[in-house]
């Protein structure tokens, strides 16, 4: 019998299972594919390397990842992406900055909306931003009369932290949180130095010295015996503990819970939720094109990306380049094949217009639809308050960590804050 079984080798599930391990629970993690990361798992091919949606560190050293590093005596180095580029619809580069220096080191504003968002900063007040979750972006330009390049500054800021593209769904007070946070700690998103992979070995190394970790593994069901939890059925057979950590979307986990085990509001919050998707765009370049590090992003259509390779030499070749980007859509788009190819084309061409100098020779191109970047999609009508708890109702010891809960924070961000959460009202519970 083990103290904790974690199901999924997520980002989330493998910083939660390092944390309780290193607490002295004697752990087991179930995943059912052969390498860690859950939906960010690692590919290989021709000598590149990435992990799907750009995995960041947001907010860098003062962020919720690198709080949950920190008790596990792990540093990573970390590339800062404070500094940033817009391909704007005019077709036009402008330089932004998000977080240090600040707003007005770039060429973005106009002198009027530059003074007019330093203004916002300084009146933004944090218990006024929980009134506005509920508030569409488009709804807060209007009232507060923003125009011109503030707006878009917003607009692009939003599509990275939100994963939404439509400024009639995204959340004023998510967007603005992310803004005024940004620029409180002077730090926006960060990118680990030696890439993803160190840090994965480092969080297995951490959970196998206290506990297991079996590849591979499909379970087939959450017992619940008496409204409590008491294992999980694999392969035919029950693996008892007291506590189970569900690290997987929550559509998933109702499938995997005995009929009437919890609230049916429970269940109908879980396959209500909206997923956010995306297409991702990976261009292997057979030479370097651009050298800087930094984010860029493209307005029409609404996607952010980066060079990765300039942030960790790991993933791509000497004298080549990786160049990724996001490209966030509704889930009625991503099933519209034409239209995610018409956009997989135009990411492309607004590659070469950003970065005109130089001649980009694409070595292999690679597409792919995720439908499913947060299992919640942080949108104006689904808020906070909308997401499931840390808990499952009526199942005592079941717990959940991931973007399914009502973490604060923004795309990933309420992963990492979950978990410290998470793992805060365990070890209290054991502890009573």
């Amino acid at each position: 019998m083990v103290d904790c079984i974690l199901l999924g080798a997520t980002l989330p599930g493998m910083t939660l299972g390092a944390l309780l391990a290193r607490e002295g629970w004697k752990v087991l993690l179930l995943e059912r594919k052969r390498v860690a990361g859950g939906r960010a798992a690692p590919w290989k091919r021709d000598g590149y390397f990435s992990m799907p949606g750009i995995p960041r560190v947001r907010y860098g050293e003062k962020g919720p990842f690198y709080r949950i590093c920190e008790q596990l005596g792990l540093k990573p180095l970390l590339v800062p992406l404070n500094q940033a580029w817009v391909l704007d619809t005019d077709q036009k580069v402008r330089r932004i900055t998000i977080g240090r220096p600040g707003i007005l080191r770039a060429d973005f504003f106009s002198r009027w909306d530059g003074f007019f968002a330093l203004r916002l900063l300084r009146t933004l007040k944090g218990e006024t931003l929980e009134d506005m979750e509920e508030e569409s972006l488009e709804e807060w330009f209007v009232r507060n009369t923003i125009r011109g390049s503030l707006q878009n500054y917003l607009k692009v800021l939003a599509y990275e932290s939100t994963h939404c593209t439509a400024p009639e769904k995204i959340s004023a007070g998510e967007t603005l949180r992310c803004f005024q946070k940004a620029f409180r700690l002077r730090s926006y998103l960060a990118y680990p130095r030696e890439g993803w992979i160190p840090i994965l070995e480092h969080l297995e190394q951490e959970i196998v010295k206290n506990g297991e970790i079996r590849w591979q593994t499909r379970v087939e069901r959450i017992e619940v015996e008496e409204g409590r939890v008491v294992g999980v059925r694999v392969a035919g057979e029950t693996v008892k503990a007291p506590h189970v950590v569900c690290a997987m979307p929550c559509q998933q986990l109702v499938d995997l819970l005995p009929r009437g085990a919890t609230t049916q509001e429970f269940v109908n919050v879980c396959g209500k939720a909206v997923p956010s998707t995306a297409l991702i765009v990976d261009l292997a370049l057979k030479n370097r094109i651009f050298h800087k590090k930094g984010l860029w992003f493209f307005m029409d259509p609404p996607s952010y990306g980066t060079f990765l390779s300039n942030l960790c030499h790991r993933h791509a070749p000497a004298g080549k380049q990786l160049a990724t980007f996001v490209c966030p859509c509704s889930p009625e788009e991503v099933r519209q094949p034409e239209l995610v190819r018409a956009l997989e084309k135009k990411i492309e061409e607004n590659l070469r217009r950003a970065i005109p100098r130089g001649e980009m020779a694409v070595e292999w191109k690679r597409s792919h639809v995720v439908r499913m970047l947060e299992s919640i999609a942080i949108q104006s009508d689904q808020t906070r308050k909308d997401r499931l708890g840390y808990r499952v109702p009526n199942v005592d010891g079941l717990f959940l960590v991931g973007d399914s809960t009502c973490a604060p924070g923004a795309s990933m961000e309420m992963e990492y804050e979950s978990v410290l959460e998470c793992f805060e009202r365990m070890v209290t519970e054991r502890n009573a």
